[in-house]
């Protein structure tokens, strides 16, 4: 056997919006640290997320000068998640690999990806050890790490919260047949199961840029999270309505006995109070069904999860 079919594929996706600033060193890190190890033929399967800066223009230059790095362009900007979902359809490497291009994950933890996948490890998770991140965004990653670990993911997963990881093949072709629309990529990795494994890194600050994971975003993913994996909020709606009605039918109690002791029945302020109360626990209730409802109908309507708009060095036949 020829040694180019000995060196098992290994494809690398980032995700690229607006990082126009951090390409270039991202470029070289990679060419550096990755592309020249011997024993695996690297490829990187770059997904723009409908820039609307320069960095299409690098990918396409990037390109053309090295076959080994792929680009798609989608249509418009779907998201990371439907990004990431994009290059896990089109990527064809034995393993796959998610590495952002502001290289706060550093790319030669990938290699240590690696040597847990030659020992067996179908995923392998990159978990943070230290982070140079604001207080606030590492308070409430590791709040949202608890949670989800608690009350939505497999208990014996070895997850981590962030979208740094490596594939096999094998996790790539089931990923693959996931449908749905609100995607978490992490928590879809960590449902397939597998034996996995973790590594653990320094995360550093950005190099460049302004980070696209803002407040809003990592609200949303721990939103997303719990209504796609977890079934915390109908119980927390089935815990509340028993202890609700229970307190009603003391109330109920009360106000006959004092019916029939002839005492003055309760005035205005408590009869409102009680009332407001329910109307808000009764809209509570039915805003969470109606988050379940219009996820039903998303997905009932099966539109396309991206459209791909260009491609650079990548073969469709590939995709599927």
């Amino acid at each position: 056997m020829s040694d180019s079919r000995a060196r098992k594929r290994v494809t690398i996706i980032t995700p690229v919006y607006n990082e126009e600033e951090s390409l270039p060193m991202y470029i070289e890190h990679v060419c550096k640290t990755l592309l020249d190890v011997s024993g695996y033929d690297f490829t990187v399967l770059m997904i723009d997320d409908g820039s609307s800066d320069g960095s299409w223009e690098i990918i396409c230059h990037l390109c053309a000068e090295d076959s080994r790095f792929q680009a798609l362009r989608l249509s418009r900007n779907f998201g990371s998640h439907t990004a990431l979902s994009a290059g896990f359809l089109h990527a064809d490497g034995d393993a796959v690999c998610v590495l952002a291009c502001d290289l706060q994950d550093p790319p030669e933890v990938v290699l240590e990806f690696l040597e847990r996948w030659k020992q067996g490890a179908k995923i392998v998770w990159g978990k943070r050890r230290t982070r140079e991140d604001s207080a606030w965004r590492i308070f409430f990653s590791n709040l949202f790490f608890r949670l989800v670990r608690r009350y939505a993911m497999p208990k014996n997963s070895r997850f981590t919260t962030g979208s740094f990881l490596l594939a096999d093949r094998q996790v790539v072709e089931c990923y693959r047949q996931f449908q749905e629309h609100n995607r978490i990529t992490f928590a879809l990795m960590a449902w397939t199961g597998f034996d996995q494994d973790c590594v653990e890194y320094d995360r550093k600050s950005r190099i460049a840029g302004k980070s696209k994971w803002d407040f809003y975003k990592m609200f949303k993913a721990m939103y997303d999270t719990f209504f796609g994996f977890s079934f915390a909020p109908i119980r927390i709606i089935t815990v509340m309505g028993v202890v609700v009605s229970f307190f009603s039918f003391l109330q109920l109690v009360y106000l006959i006995v004092l019916w029939f002791t002839r005492q003055p029945v309760p005035g205005y302020t408590s009869s409102m109070i009680t009332t407001l109360f329910l109307f808000g626990l009764q809209f509570l209730f039915l805003g969470i069904v109606g988050e379940y409802l219009f996820r039903i109908y998303a997905e009932a309507l099966r539109r396309p999860l991206f459209f791909i708009s260009e491609r650079l060095n990548h073969d469709p036949e590939n995709s599927d």
